[in-house]
């Protein structure tokens, strides 16, 4: 390629661009990384939330790849000082800034829905506990050792239901330490302080927050970073062609 006979100003934009689209390029792994940590999560917990949050968490990682993609065009473009290749980076630059608000508006409207959801979905499948084998079964008790709770709103709750009618208590996996048996018992002879008391609710809640935050926050700093970069590369395309209108 023949050397390049941008002035000083376009050429440091020429620059920028290379440097815009290699942190850009990161940026879309960073977000591949954010959305497979959510979607494992989303995922471990897929009877209390139905899969409301997988599709976000998966869209983040499609959009991770897509700007992967995306770079590339950048970067070949920005060396070429090709105006094709440019305008193909800043239009699907604009067609992912798009996608992320609608995703962003989505992700905010479903929220207090799925929080409502959550609460339904954790009562209910109380009543379903029991089996070994019972997805339901696992879900509660990964939920219950991890986050050291018990029931929905607390331990209580587990009384009324048939697994809790038939120990006459609760889940083993309430107990401080966990041993065969340790939450047998537990209402008849009101030995609660073996037994984590609080609910799994709030605390699961809070951990779905802190997950789909990530997921917005990720994108409001993808959108900033991609309107510097459309503004970049429209003011290299306009360089490039002045050359080329002067030549």
């Amino acid at each position: 390629m023949a050397e390049s006979n941008l002035g000083c100003g376009p050429l440091t934009i020429k620059y920028l661009v290379f440097i815009f689209n290699f942190i850009f390029f990161l940026s879309g792994i960073i977000l591949i990384s954010v959305g497979v940590v959510a979607q494992v999560f989303f995922s471990s917990y897929l009877q209390f939330f139905d899969g409301k949050f997988e599709t976000p968490a998966i869209g983040l990682i499609i959009l991770g790849t897509i700007i992967l993609v995306v770079s590339f065009f950048g970067c070949c473009g920005a060396k070429k000082e090709n105006v094709c290749m440019l305008r193909t980076f800043s239009m699907l630059m604009v067609m992912v800034l798009l996608c992320e608000i609608a995703a962003g508006i989505t992700v905010a409207v479903m929220r207090p829905q799925v929080e409502q959801l959550v609460k339904k979905n954790m009562d209910d499948t109380m009543e379903q506990y029991g089996s070994p084998k019972s997805l339901v079964t696992k879900t509660w008790d990964d939920l219950q050792k991890n986050y050291h709770c018990c029931g929905t709103n607390n331990y209580t709750e587990w009384e009324g239901t048939t697994f809790g009618k038939n120990v006459t208590g609760v889940p083993d996996t309430c107990c401080k330490i966990i041993s065969t048996g340790c939450g047998h018992n537990v209402f008849s002879v009101n030995k609660t302080e073996t037994i984590f008391t609080d609910g799994c609710y709030t605390a699961l809640n809070d951990s779905a927050m802190r997950n789909i935050g990530a997921i917005i926050g990720g994108a409001i700093a993808l959108a900033l970073l991609q309107m510097v970069g459309v503004w970049m590369s429209h003011c290299l395309v306009r360089a490039v062609k002045e050359r080329y209108e002067i030549l």
